[in-house]
């Protein structure tokens, strides 16, 4: 008897809409509004310069990473132990590490900073339901 693959639900980060992907996809097309969404997780190594960065997984940018874009939208989360430079909206936890230099708005329904960290500005919603929403 063949196991059948695990699904887990997303929310299209342009239309809002929920649904359910087989656990192992990276891409899809939101059937609500039938554009392509990235679901899996962008983990940045080096300097990366984009206007947004979208995904239903989670944002890494490791220590020597660095973002520079308008907007990032990380559902599950983002963690941040290099530079970043954006505006952020997430339906997860955002976590800036001891190594982070944070600069930018934040929207998410958790924030750890960690001893250690910089953050040179930027407006901050956090708490429930802040991350929740279309960009």
């Amino acid at each position: 008897m063949a196991k059948k693959a695990k699904a887990r639900e997303v929310r299209c980060y342009h239309c809002g809409k929920a649904f359910e992907i087989a656990a192992k996809a990276m891409t899809v097309s939101c059937p609500g509004c039938f554009k392509p969404v990235l679901v899996e997780d962008i983990v940045v190594r080096n300097a990366q310069g984009n206007t947004t960065l979208q995904t239903c997984g989670r944002l890494v940018v490791q220590r020597r990473g660095r973002v520079v874009a308008k907007k990032i939208c990380a559902s599950e989360g983002v963690e941040m132990l290099g530079i970043l430079e954006a505006n952020v909206q997430s339906e997860g936890a955002v976590r800036i590490g001891a190594t982070g230099r944070w600069s930018g708005n934040c929207r998410a329904p958790a924030l750890k900073v960690d001893a250690g960290a910089n953050i040179m500005g930027g407006f901050f919603e956090i708490g429930p339901g802040m991350g929740n929403g279309t960009s």
